[in-house]
C-alpha cells in the first residue's frame, strides 16, 4: 500500500495512486525550531505507527492526481505537462464534445490533438495555440467511437512540452460496452451481465441463450423480458460453453433500437477464491495445504482473519495471499490443493490454464511455478519465465498451455501446486509474499490462436 497526502486548501489522500478521500486543511505544518523531523511517532513516547515506511518525499507544490499516479507507477512527474483531462481519461459515456484540462507550469498556449487512433499526428491538430484551457470540437462526436486526445503545452520561449495521450468513448445509440466483453473466452460460470445504455434509453429488452441465431431472432426461449437497470444475472452456466446475448433499447416515445449480438465463452473455474470464509472448515489454508503440513517455506492465507485477501484482488472479492521463505531448507515454498473428484481439464477442447499473479515491490526475486499432478501421481511443472514477477505490484495474467504439462493425464487432474523456488533443484533464495487469483481453464481462441 502507498499513501500520499497532498496539501493545497484540501488534504487529499491516495492509496496505491488512487484517490481515497479528502478533507479541508485545518492548519499549517510549521518548522519547529531545531526539533528533528519525526515520521511514524511522536516525541512524547506514544502514538507510534505500527508498520513500515519507505520512500518518503516532500514537494513544494500540491501534486495533481495524475502526478500522484505517475509517482506510484515508479515514474517522475513532468510538471510542464497538461493535467486533469475532462472528459476523464478512460471515460465511457461522453456526449458533449467539450475538452478541458489543467495547464502545465509556465504554459501560455496549448496545441490540441484529437483522433480515433492513439498515434496522433499533425493531421489530428484540432486547436492550434489555444489561449484557454478548453476546446469545443465543433464537428461533434460519432456515437460509439473511441477518441484519443493530447494537449501539448507551449511556454514563452516557444518550448513545447508533449502531453500524455488520453482517451474516451462517445456514448453509443444502442446498448454498448458489454461485460463480459464481446468474444472473451474466460467468463465466469456465474457472471453478471452489464452494459452501458444507449443514448436516451429508458428500458432494456434482453435476449440470452446458447444459440446465435435464436438470440438474433429474439426467439421465445431467449427472451428475458424488459429491464429498468442495465444488468442481468443468468444464474449458474455450463463451463466451457459459448453464450450469446442482445439488448434492445426502448427510447422516449416507445421506439426500439436493436442492439448487436454479443458472445462470451465460460471458463472451467479451478479456484476463484470466493468461497472461503473465516469459519473453521472453510478457511483458505484448510483447502490449500502449505508449509505447516508439507514442510516447505510457504504460508497460505493471512496469519489472522480475514484469512483470504480482501483488498488486493484481481476479480470478485477475494484472492489468496501466499508467503514464501526460501532462506532455509528445503529452499522452495509451495501450496497445494487436492481435487475430489478429479477434474477433467480436457473438456470442450480446453487448451490453456490461466491464473493471475501479483507480487510486492520489496519482494526478493523468485521463480514462480505451477505444477499439476494426475491420479497416477505423474507431475508436470511449468515455471514463469521472469523471476522479477515476484517484485511486480501489478497483476500479471499467466497463460500456461496445457500441452506444457507433458505426460500428465489432464482428464484426471488430482492436485494443483503453486510455488516459488526451484522445485527440482532447490537452492537458497529470498522471502516475500505473492497473491494468486482467478485460476481457470479456457478453450482455444478462434483460428487456433492462444486464449486472450
Amino acid at each position: 500500500m502507498a499513501v500520499t497526502v497532498v496539501k493545497g486548501g484540501q488534504v487529499k489522500f491516495y492509496i496505491d495512486g488512487t484517490p481515497a478521500g479528502e478533507a479541508a486543511q485545518s492548519f499549517n505544518w510549521p518548522v519547529l525550531n531545531d526539533e528533528p523531523l519525526r515520521i511514524g511517532g511522536r516525541k512524547d513516547g506514544y502514538s507510534f505507527f505500527s508498520g513500515c515506511l519507505d520512500d518518503v518525499r516532500l514537494y513544494n507544490r500540491a501534486l495533481t492526481a495524475g502526478q500522484v499516479k505517475t509517482l506510484f507507477a515508479g515514474g517522475v512527474p513532468v510538471y510542464g505537462k497538461a493535467e486533469g483531462p475532462s472528459p476523464a481519461d478512460g471515460a465511457l459515456a461522453v456526449t458533449m464534445p467539450l475538452l478541458q484540462w489543467a495547464a502545465g507550469d509556465k504554459a501560455l498556449f496549448h496545441n490540441v490533438y484529437l483522433g480515433t487512433t492513439s498515434q496522433l499526428t499533425e493531421a489530428n491538430l484540432v486547436g492550434s495555440r489555444q489561449m484557454f484551457t478548453m476546446l469545443y470540437y465543433v464537428k461533434g462526436l460519432q456515437p460509439g467511437t473511441t477518441y484519443y486526445w493530447r494537449v501539448d503545452e507551449i511556454d514563452a520561449a516557444g518550448t513545447v512540452q508533449t502531453g500524455d495521450v488520453w482517451s474516451f468513448l462517445a456514448q453509443a445509440q444502442t446498448a454498448y460496452y458489454p461485460n463480459p466483453a464481446d468474444g472473451v473466452l474466460d467468463a465466469a460460470q456465474t457472471p453478471e451481465l452489464t452494459w452501458l445504455p444507449g443514448q436516451t434509453a429508458i428500458k432494456h429488452h434482453l435476449y440470452f441463450g446458447d444459440g446465435a441465431d435464436a438470440v438474433g431472432q429474439g426467439a421465445a426461449g431467449t427472451d428475458k423480458g424488459e429491464l429498468t437497470d442495465p444488468n442481468f444475472t443468468p444464474g449458474a452456466l455450463e463451463s466451457l460453453t459459448t453464450y450469446y446475448w442482445r439488448v434492445d433499447e426502448t427510447i422516449a416515445g416507445g421506439a426500439v433500437k436493436t442492439g448487436p449480438v454479443w458472445k462470451f465463452t465460460t471458463c472451467l473455474s479451478v479456484d476463484d477464491f470466493e468461497g472461503y470464509t473465516d469459519e473453521e472448515g472453510s478457511r483458505i489454508y484448510e483447502t490449500w495445504i502449505d508449509g505447516w503440513t508439507n514442510g516447505t517455506g510457504s504460508t497460505a492465507g493471512n496469519p489472522t482473519a480475514p484469512f483470504a485477501e480482501r483488498t488486493i484482488i484481481h476479480g470478485g472479492k477475494q484472492a489468496m495471499p501466499m508467503d514464501y521463505n526460501n532462506v532455509k531448507s528445503p529452499f522452495y515454498s509451495e501450496v497445494e490443493r487436492e481435487f475430489s473428484p478429479v477434474q477433467d481439464w480436457t473438456a470442450g477442447n480446453a487448451d490453456t490454464l490461466v491464473l493471475y499473479v501479483r507480487g510486492q515491490d520489496d519482494n526478493a526475486p523468485g521463480q514462480v511455478y505451477v505444477a499439476v499432478e494426475d491420479a497416477s501421481k505423474k507431475v508436470g511443472v511449468v515455471a514463469y519465465p521472469d523471476t522479477a514477477i515476484t517484485g511486480s505490484a501489478k497483476w500479471t495474467q499467466w497463460k500456461v498451455p496445457l500441452s506444457s504439462f507433458a505426460g500428465v493425464n489432464l482428464a484426471k487432474v488430482k492436485k494443483l501446486y503453486l510455488g516459488v523456488g526451484d522445485r527440482a533443484n532447490p537452492a537458497a533464495g529470498g522471502s516475500g509474499r505473492i497473491y494468486v487469483d482467478d485460476i481457470r481453464v479456457v478453450m482455444p481462441a478462434p483460428g487456433g490462436a492462444q486464449a486472450p
